[in-house]
């Protein structure tokens, strides 16, 4: 694959769409590069294309010509979201901070200028997690920042969790409980917005500590499907704090959160069925014909017939052979 710089992707992703239809003799028109977009996109979305190499240099050409989407729909395949591609961090290092930090961004269109901001956001967690470079704290607070003063919800909430932990910044658990407050007033939808929130509140960080209030957002968080809030949840139940004990919540909660990728869920979810199932095998357990056979002789029992047609409808109607009866 092609390692972009930051300068040539800072100056490739300029082009707007009047730019690509004024284009020279034989270079490709604004209906060629969505055809190839369109075309790679459907290659990753079909399941029973196994091929998909191509895809990488499809988009490139896409975002060389100025396409946003296929800016976007590159930096995921430069993390590895797609099948049959593997991740490819130093590009999609590059990809992000080329976008980051290309300002002439700004004075485009608004999907241009969302593009860049969704950059600022994926390189502020590439600084922090070390992906494609060294990990750099502080750069990856900047960067967050950055993105959430420009009115991203998802980099609102992540600074306020930067805030929470002192990445990159001193910690500031009140400042951070006073942006996420906010945001729930204005974005609750916003992922794992609930999950902080309610981490906040279980363990006192900036906020009087209250596992009851914990427990409210934990299950706003999981009406709205956020994987982290749906474990916790399962948690609480299984432990029985601060709501009463129940096994079952437990295990669907734990599923639900492991079916959409939560892998600490999946091993509680494993956990809590292998521990349910020892404690089913320790108690007396009667096959299901047995109760059949059981019912059916009370109810022969108090029918004011002789003891010989009771005998007669008995075996008839038992289920279970009289050798099994003992």
């Amino acid at each position: 694959m092609r390692m972009f710089t930051s300068k040539a992707l800072a100056l490739l992703c300029l082009a707007g769409g009047a730019a690509v239809a004024e284009h020279p003799a034989g270079a490709l028109s604004q209906w060629d590069v969505e055809g190839m977009y369109v075309q790679a996109r459907a290659m990753l979305e079909d399941r029973s294309i196994q091929k998909v190499s191509s895809v990488p240099v499809l988009l490139e050409t896409c975002v060389r010509e100025g396409h946003p989407e296929a800016a976007r729909l590159l930096m995921d395949v430069y993390e590895g979201k797609f099948k049959g591609l593997e991740p490819s961090p130093r590009q999609a290092m590059n990809l992000v901070r080329g976008l980051a930090e290309a300002d002439a961004l700004d004075a485009l269109d608004q999907s241009r200028i969302d593009l860049r901001t969704e950059a600022m956001y994926r390189l502020a967690l590439y600084l922090e997690k070390g992906n494609g470079c060294e990990p750099h704290p502080a750069d990856a607070y900047k960067w967050m920042q950055r993105a959430a003063k420009r009115g991203m919800p998802r980099a609102c909430v992540e600074e306020s969790r930067y805030l929470i932990n002192g990445t990159g910044v001193k910690k500031n658990p009140e400042q951070a409980w006073k942006q996420l407050h906010q945001q729930a007033r204005t974005a609750p939808e916003t992922p794992h917005l609930f999950f902080y929130m309610g981490h906040m509140c279980m363990h006192g960080l900036g906020v009087p500590r209250s596992p009851r209030k914990a427990f409210e957002l934990f299950r706003m968080g999981a009406k709205l499907n956020d994987d982290q809030c749906l474990n916790n949840l399962g948690t609480m139940f299984e432990k029985g704090y601060p709501t009463p004990r129940n096994y079952e919540n437990a295990y669907r909660l734990y599923r639900k959160a492991a079916n959409l990728g939560n892998k600490e869920a999946s091993a509680n979810m494993q956990r809590l069925a292998f521990k349910e199932g020892i404690r089913a095998s320790n108690k007396s357990y009667t096959p299901y014909n047995k109760r059949i056979d059981n019912a059916t002789g009370r109810i022969l029992q108090a029918l004011p017939v002789s003891a010989d047609t009771r005998d007669r409808l008995r075996a008839w109607l038992l289920i279970t052979p009289d050798s099994e009866d003992s």
